[in-house]
């Protein structure tokens, strides 16, 4: 993502959260919703991440913006704001993965068609309002997702058609992370079905 485009979207997205209050987020919804992508949030394609890729760099405070490419908010897009910690070690271990971030996140997933599983903000150890999973395969190679919503992050079985909205990184630099997201309802009827990509920029020093 060239400098130029990246301090846009730090300076619009802070600018923008900074007026907007959590407690106030559906009030302020408007500045924080675009009506078309965002120009500086591109797509980074679908390639895997390379076997020296760790999930070190996406600790921290970062602004995120999810563009929709499909589904009933197709075109339109959304900044936030996400923080990212250290999952507690004893918690890391998981059904065939490692958890080794957790957090929370203040975005309305609703503008762009994503459903809220539950509370974003969630700060418990055992079902944070976001968590980072993470996969490597014999030769190294990471698959890394965000799972938003604390109730697809609680700890259990969970359901095999729950309703989830993930994110599937696919670039991970210094300066932050980004890659597509999909998102269900579950069984429901009619079905509800989104998809997108995204972009999180660590957001600058206040």
């Amino acid at each position: 993502m060239p400098d130029t485009r990246r301090s846009s979207l730090r300076a619009r997205a802070v600018v923008a959260l900074v007026a907007c209050a959590p407690a106030a987020l559906a009030a302020c919804a408007h500045l924080r919703a675009h009506a078309s992508p965002d120009a500086a949030c591109r797509r980074v394609g679908d390639a895997p991440l390379s076997a020296g890729t760790f999930t070190a760099p996406m600790r921290g405070d970062f602004v995120l913006t999810m563009v929709a490419t499909s589904g009933p908010q197709s075109g339109q897009s959304v900044d936030g704001r996400l923080t990212l910690v250290p999952q507690d070690s004893a918690l890391q271990a998981v059904e065939r993965a490692t958890q080794p971030l957790r957090g929370a996140a203040t975005i309305a997933l609703e503008t762009v068609g994503a459903e809220r599983l539950g509370d974003l903000a969630a700060t418990a150890p055992d079902a944070p309002g976001v968590a980072v999973y993470e996969q490597r395969a014999a030769d190294g190679t990471p698959t890394v997702i965000v799972r938003f919503g604390n109730e697809s992050n609680a700890r259990g079985p969970q359901a095999f058609d729950a309703g989830h909205t993930t994110g599937y990184v696919r670039q991970i630099t210094p300066d932050g992370f980004a890659g597509g997201w999909s998102s269900s309802a579950g069984s429901v009827f009619p079905p509800r079905h989104a998809e997108g990509y995204f972009c999180a920029v660590r957001a600058p020093l206040p």
